[in-house]
């Protein structure tokens, strides 16, 4: 009969180990406290908890404790312990092992001498002490099954000893305890396995709406799938870094949260239209309006030159030239505009307000080479984007935080929603959507920020601008910070961990590889 003072010592570990269930985040920590109660409880000499593979064919050790051998309480050399199968080539059930035959059978069961017992294919025990120097006698072993009654795995304890150390066998009291505590361990597995397989959902649906969105742009595919993986990057590095951020050591957790925050930052561009995201040309809309454009100067042209056929004064006839050489120019000139750069200068506005104002007429009937709206969208002195198309294309920041904020996620990506929808924001309040200061940016909206700018700017996929070289990019990137834009330290770690240059080679085309001058880069921002 068990005592009193023992009694109670098991009701407290029963309730140590039942608030260690809902506490304890590491499921091998609390394998190891439940084996650690078991062994204490039956006074056994060895215990193992194995745990069903993910192919459900093979037990693997999981946690494993001998005191007779000084094998302390620890996790299990997978090399030194080799998983238990369950099954032949033919899928027949396996019993050599005690814990498979458990395992196959679902009960808990106990045998007061190993080697004299007809439940089981004692071989298996046989080999395993005799290549350790060991005896196994008494032994029991409790199968942990979920909800659902399906195996999760096996806890299996050997040689229950007596007061005097002398090995015993294990009773229906140690079963019943045993059982319990099977049962907690299964459910801490299962909370386990719930936990894990949602945020493998979670990571799965994510990133199939992120390759939905990159999908819906015939330009940016593979965009979100860039940031996210180099927003993963400088997270790693800043952890082995000790020049800018020797104080910083990002949790899994929080590791995690960037990750996702990144595969999500924008996520609010599934609102923006298709024909804004997708505007390769200045006159793009459904179409390029450039085809009709080209179509009004060949159409003033043909009058022109049937007005020349037709006149006979000489000084006109030159004029009518003139003019019809000049169409042609001003259309080549059209057509190179309607093509989106960085900058586009004062004179080449002028001009096109002169071919709007241009007007030919031929018998009652005027002919205009480009409209009021054309006129407007060539005008655009950088890309291809109006400033209320630029305003529309914004606003996926804000719809990414909004859309992100309905969701409920678990305590630690509580700032998902922050961190993904400030990759347009500026150190000096002057970025979007939310116009936020240095003081008021964590370094993870940051990475996500750096990330977003250095794919955006050396992306080969935009439909206005070539990809730049890493030293165009740098540069850029170093007049940023000396603007007070972009965070200094992280473009820096950026360069001094050769990042660029990994991030390069993975991504980018040959020829925007170049040899980059660091010191000269930094010098920008240094002066």
């Amino acid at each position: 009969m068990i005592n009193k003072m023992e009694l109670i010592r098991q009701i407290n570990a029963l309730t140590r180990i039942g608030i260690a269930l809902s506490g304890e985040k590491n499921i091998n920590n609390f394998f190891k406290m439940v084996l650690e109660e078991a062994m204490k409880f039956t006074n056994a000499d060895g215990g193992t908890i194995y745990t069903l593979s993910e192919n459900k064919q093979t037990l693997d050790f999981t946690i494993i404790c001998t005191k007779s051998k000084n094998l302390n309480l620890g996790m299990a050399d997978a090399a030194k312990w080799p998983s238990v199968p369950l099954y032949n080539e033919k899928q027949d059930k396996i019993f050599k092992n005690f814990a498979s035959y458990v395992a196959h059978t679902g009960k808990a069961s106990s045998v007061e001498d190993a080697y004299d017992q007809k439940i089981f294919d004692n071989s298996g025990t046989m080999n395993y002490d005799a290549n350790n120097n060991y005896h196994s006698k008494s032994m029991a072993a409790i199968p942990m099954l979920d909800h659902e009654n399906e195996l999760l795995g096996v806890i299996q304890l050997i040689n229950a000893c007596d007061e005097a150390g002398e090995i015993t066998q294990f009773t229906e009291e140690h079963l019943t305890m045993l059982s319990s505590l099977a049962s907690q361990a299964a459910i801490a597995f299962t909370n386990k396995n719930l936990v894990e397989g949602l945020e493998k959902l979670l990571y799965q649906f994510i990133k199939s709406i992120a390759a939905a969105i990159d999908r819906k742009s015939k330009y940016t595919g593979g965009h979100i799938k860039r940031v996210a993986s180099l927003s993963e990057m400088l997270a790693d590095v800043i952890q082995k870094d000790t020049e800018h951020y020797k104080n910083i050591h990002f949790t899994p957790e929080e590791l995690q949260e960037i990750s996702l925050a990144g595969w999500m930052h924008d996520v609010g561009k599934i609102t923006t239209p298709i024909y804004i995201r997708d505007k390769a040309k200045k006159l793009e809309t459904i179409v390029d309006r450039i085809e009709l454009v080209k179509t009004r100067f060949d159409l003033v042209s043909a009058l022109i030159l049937k007005d020349i056929e037709h006149t006979g004064s000489a000084q006109v006839k030159s004029d009518l030239t003139a003019k019809l050489e000049k169409l042609e120019s001003d259309k080549e000139f059209v057509i190179k505009v309607n093509t989106g750069g960085e900058f586009m200068r004062d004179d080449y506005l002028e001009r096109i307000e002169a071919i709007y104002n241009f007007i030919y007429t031929a018998g009652d009937k005027e002919y205009h080479l480009i409209t009021e709206d054309e006129k407007k969208n060539l005008s655009i002195r950088k890309g291809t984007l109006l400033p209320e198309e630029m305003e529309k294309m914004w606003e996926h920041a804000l719809v990414s935080h909004e859309m992100l904020s309905e969701l409920s996620y678990p305590k630690k990506f509580k700032n998902l929603p922050l961190y993904a929808a400030s990759h347009h924001e500026k150190l000096n309040g002057k970025g979007y959507p939310f116009h936020k200061t240095a003081e008021e940016l964590p370094l993870q909206s940051r990475i996500i920020a750096i990330a977003d700018l250095y794919e955006a700017l050396t992306a080969s996929d935009r439909p206005y601008k070539k990809g730049k070289t890493l030293t165009d990019t740098l540069k850029i990137m170093a007049y940023m910070i000396k603007d007070g834009e972009i965070d200094k330290d992280l473009v820096e770690l950026l360069m001094d961990s050769k990042l660029y240059l990994k991030y390069a080679e993975e991504f980018l085309k040959p020829d925007q590889i170049d040899a980059v001058n660091i010191d000269a880069i930094k010098a920008i921002y240094n002066k």
